[in-house]
């Protein structure tokens, strides 16, 4: 209410007459004087209206300035970026004002079992929506063509609903789209190809479609060859595919040979279908080719004939080193001998081989594999004597022989390894007849396999017990806490292991800690976990607080919920997996209580009794608040001038800390020779770890570089104001014994330079070099455009580009930047150089300034050093001038010796485009180069005409996408400025990044 309410000292009876007024503004609608666009503040109206604003605890203030529960605003606080409201407890139906978001990146509605009626038509209008998530709740009818609108869509899941007919053709314009998930409902149909509709749209054209997950509904027809080969005769456009699950469906007819073609493919899951015919031998390719990736073929339950297809390996391949599962039970098939081509597959974990009519005996290679845990061929010919190898494999865990005809049992000698871990089954065969006094007992049981050796780590001494809703958290082994815990039950579809154990068990709380960035192991714990009568394994998972002893906060039920349900996390082992239901804290499902239960009216009194005590004691605070009012406005304003007397009162700035001299020294291992990790022209660089448990690296000030207290505090307090995904951030900063040092994040993976030089364990390929070159240019435009006062970095370079452990690029030492003077002149320059001998602008030994357009030439040089990994400076030769005058003379050819063989990955016209950017950077005029926002549209229009935009790009690679499309904020994280401009409003018309915009730049000399 700043410009409403006259600021005065109080007189006597002031403070009462604030507090009323204060208390009097807090009973106003929520919605008065709110700053968010009006559009999608009706819109909020409406989801509020539809679902209970209690529920949702949308209850007071600006939905953006408020940070609402799962509200995720622009910069600006104007626009409505992300809707993440899973596990929200959510009852009734999505209202049609969903459409109006129009700046909408994110809308996540998974796991509110309550949220029913029809997906609306309006969701279609979300034309800049990246991810739609509306898994797990009760929907019903069918997929809205509408769909087909959301052209910028990547991740699609509508899994696990009651969604009936069948999948609209429209979907098949999603050219941009990767995960496409609508497992588990009731969908019907054929399967929409483009050869079937007019637009030659579908399933087919999904270019970009990496996962078709279609499994668990009723598809009938058979399966389109259209997915491995276009009816045009061209190759398959589905280049990228990883996963195609059409498992559990009704489709018929022979697999088309044309899915031999699917190159990428790591999962073929088409079980329980009816498909019939023989197995193509072309699909054998999938497995034997030397590129291969497949890691699961699954083909059981279905009405094949003719022979078991031959994975032995092609010519020249030692081993079918990818593949790990195979299922071919339960089909037609002529009898035959059991294969001995899974000894060939060196890592292969399961084998399904039930009902295949499989005669003769089991090869003793098959039981000494090495990594072999499963072999299951019951309901066989199999017979005569089973031979146990002398060397048993040491991961097997189940050898099911059931209803075969083996009539003895003879085991090598000497013995090398125990039996005692391996479930031999063999009940059902002759050797097991009841009759027979030699039988053996530990094989012929007909009870279930023992598939879980793993037990829950820690015990409670105690006897006591905790009541519905509770649980100890057992990783506290001298705790016998009662906690609330978040519960969530995934499942894993394919898993790759046959039994629970403790390392695996183990492996995926590991795996969860580090992925979800959690504070330590003991906020996992795996409760339960067992496997379903499909073979799918179900976990059921309790995450607590960073203590261990309550429940976690909103913020990280939020990311668990958005990390998993979008399939975020890599989790070695488990995937696919699937996060099937959630269970929040009793305090944080409950939503708003009775307003009239007891611990309501307790509220009501205790508040009334603060009430009169604050009442009481307000005027004593006013008058220690005044004396605090300079302190706050002018935070370095009692600090001592660099001698440490005062570091007590050292300020506390917004976004960074102040630690003391004991607390780094302590952190850092006493400044151990062992934490140092560089050293510059200001001081030394090392490691250490805050009693926080956070690694940061701290530049600690050498003696002659030391700056009087005036110029710290602009240095800090210009730190403490910048935030952005790329941009490194400042943690805090000491002042104290006489020493000056910054604390800034750790990024794990050093410097650009360090992998170029190739100091790395592999080298940067094309698509990460695109990426680093992306997001350096977005955290210095940033800088140029966004940072207020605006900033000049002066030291561009390969070394001032770091990478954390996600290989996102961050910008470093901006710090020492030059600010931009005041005034209405934004064209910044300064005369004090502080850049390096071979990225420093040439302008500058003519004019002795600097100005955002050096930064421009420095980043040109670094697009250089991209493209040839070389330092701009070596032997004399300077890398502007070589590569231009190449160019010159020779063009694309005579670069061939310079660049780096990985660019090559890219294509030609990319290739030249990149260098055509670089080239201009580096002009010697500074009016001739572009502005760092025009590089980044270039860039980001590079890697859409690539195909690999880098939000694609990287969860094609990794599947870590979504944090680098909406940074911290899909974990409800609001610190930083994570996103471009374009998806955050109109703060600068002029900062508009553009995926489609296309740069012209004056042909390079």
């Amino acid at each position: 209410m700043e410009g409403v309410v006259e600021r005065r000292p109080f007189g006597r009876g002031g403070g009462y007459r604030w507090t009323l007024f204060i208390f009097s503004l807090s009973t106003l609608s929520c919605f008065v004087g709110a700053a968010v666009n009006p559009t999608d503040l009706n819109a909020l109206k409406a989801l509020s209206s539809a679902w209970d604003a209690n529920k949702l605890r949308w209850t007071t203030g600006d939905p953006c300035l408020n940070k609402w529960r799962g509200v995720i605003c622009d910069d600006t606080n104007t626009r409505v970026l992300n809707l993440t409201l899973s596990s929200f407890g959510i009852d009734g139906t999505i209202p049609a004002a969903i459409g109006s978001f129009s700046g909408l990146l994110s809308l996540d509605l998974s796991f509110n079992p309550s949220l029913r009626g029809v997906i609306p038509p309006e969701i279609g209008r979300l034309t800049s929506l990246l991810e739609l998530s509306i898994q797990e709740c009760a929907l019903t009818g069918p997929i809205p063509p509408e769909l087909g609108n959301l052209t910028n869509l990547i991740f699609l899941a509508l899994n696990n609903n009651k969604l009936t007919g069948e999948i609209p053709y429209f979907i098949g314009g999603l050219q941009k789209l990767y995960w496409f998930d609508v497992a588990s409902n009731y969908l019907t149909g054929r399967l929409p190809v483009s050869s079937m509709n007019a637009e030659g749209i579908g399933l087919d054209t999904m270019i970009a479609c990496g996962h078709f997950h279609l499994n668990n509904n009723s598809f009938t027809g058979g399966i389109p060859s259209e997915l491995g080969a276009p009816p045009n005769g061209n190759s398959t456009k589905l280049t990228k595919l990883k996963h195609l699950l059409l498992e559990s469906n009704q489709l018929t007819g022979t697999i088309p040979d044309s899915l031999a073609n699917l190159k990428a493919l790591e999962i073929l899951s088409l079980s329980n279908n009816q498909l019939s015919g023989t197995i193509p031998a072309s699909l054998t390719l999938l497995v034997t080719a030397s590129n291969s990736s497949l890691q699961q073929l699954l083909l059981g339950h279905n009405q094949f004939i003719g022979t078991i297809p031959d994975l032995t390996p092609a010519p020249g391949i030692a081993a079918l080193g990818q593949l790990l599962v195979v299922d071919f039970s339960y089909n037609s098939f002529d009898p035959q001998p059991f294969p001995a081509w899974p000894q060939y597959a060196s890592n292969i974990t399961t084998l399904y081989m039930e009902k295949t009519n499989l005669i003769g005996n089991v090869s003793e290679a098959i039981l000494s594999h090495p990594k072999l845990q499963t072999l299951r061929a019951r309901n066989n010919s199999l017979n005569g004597t089973l031979f146990i190898p002398a060397s048993i494999g040491p991961n097997l865990k189940v050898v099911s022989l059931q209803s075969n005809q083996f009539d003895n049992i003879v085991r090598r000698t000497p013995l090398s390894g125990s039996l005692s871990n391996v479930d031999f089954q063999l009940f059902g065969n002759p050797i097991c007849d009841p009759n027979d006094p030699l039988r053996p007992q530990i094989a012929c049981t007909s009870g279930s396999d023992s598939l879980q050796n793993w037990t829950i780590p820690g015990t409670c001494s105690t006897n006591k017990t905790c009541s519905a809703g509770l649980t100890f958290n057992t990783g506290l082994m001298d705790s016998c806490n009662c906690v609330d815990p978040f519960q969530v039950l995934l499942q894993c579809r394919r898993p790759t292991f046959s039994r629970f154990t403790n390392e695996l068990m183990e492996n995926l709380r590991s795996s969860l800690w580090r992925e979800l960035n959690l504070t330590s192991m003991q906020q996992v714990m795996v409760e339960k976990a067992n496997f379903t009568f499909d073979g799918r394994a179900l976990i059921s998972i309790n995450f607590f607080s960073s203590s261990g002893l309550m429940s976690p906060d909103e913020v990280t039920i939020s990311n668990i919920t958005h990390s998993l349900s979008t399939q975020l996390l890599k989790l070695p082992g488990f995937k696919p997996y699937i996060l099937v239901a959630v269970e929040p804290p009793k305090d944080v499902s409950s939503g708003a209580k009775n307003w009239l239960g007891a611990g309501v009216i307790a509220g009501i009194v205790l508040g009334f009794v603060a009430f009169v005590s604050a009442a009481v004691i307000y005027a004593i605070l006013q008058k220690r608040r005044a004396q605090r009012m300079k302190h706050i406005t002018q935070p370095f304003a009692n600090w001592g001038v660099g001698d440490g007397e005062k570091d007590v009162a050292a300020p506390q700035m917004h976004g960074a800390r102040w630690f003391s001299f004991t607390e780094i020294r302590k952190s850092t291992n006493q400044f151990s020779v062992e934490n140092e990790i560089g050293e510059g022209g200001y001081g030394k660089v090392y490691t250490g770890v805050l009693a926080s448990g956070e690694r940061v690296a701290v530049k600690r000030a050498a003696k002659d570089s030391m700056q009087g207290a005036e110029e710290f505090k602009n240095e800090i307090e210009l730190l403490s104001r910048v935030h952005h995904k790329n941009l490194v951030s400042l943690v805090g900063f000491c002042y104290d014994k006489g020493e000056q040092m910054l604390v800034y994040e750790f990024m794990a993976n050093g410097t650009m330079r360090e992998w170029l030089s190739g100091k790395k364990s592999y080298p940067l390929d094309w698509s990460k070099r695109l990426s680093i070159a992306i997001g350096s240019a977005r955290g210095l435009a940033y800088l140029h455009e966004m940072a207020n006062p605006p900033i000049v970095h002066r030291d561009v370079k390969s070394c001032n580009i770091l990478l954390d452990d996600k290989h996102i690029a961050k910008v470093a030492d901006f710090g020492l930047s030059k600010l931009a003077p005041d005034g209405e002149d934004t064209h910044m320059q300064t005369t004090e150089v502080k850049g390096t001998m071979g990225y420093l602008d040439p302008e500058y030994f003519r004019t002795r300034k600097l100005s955002e357009k050096s930064d421009v030439y420095s980043f040109g040089v670094v697009l250089l050093e991209l493209l040839t990994s070389k330092v701009p400076i070596s032997q004399g030769r300077y890398i502007v001038r070589e590569m231009k005058m190449a160019y010159a003379e020779e063009g694309m050819e005579g670069l061939d010796p310079i660049l780096d063989p990985s660019v090559h990955e890219a294509s030609p016209q990319d290739l030249q485009r990149f260098l055509d950017l670089a080239f201009v950077c580096t002009e010697d005029r500074g009016d001739d180069r572009p502005t760092m926002n025009e590089v980044v549209k270039a860039l980001e229009a590079l890697a859409q005409h690539n195909k690999a935009k880098a939000k694609v790009s990287a969860l094609a690679t990794d599947e870590t996408w979504l944090e680098d499309v909406y940074g911290d904020d899909a974990a409800g994280t609001h610190s930083q400025d994570h996103s471009t401009p374009s998806a955050r409003g109109n703060s600068r018309s002029s900062f508009q990044y553009s995926g489609a915009f296309s740069t012209q730049f004056p042909e390079p000399k």
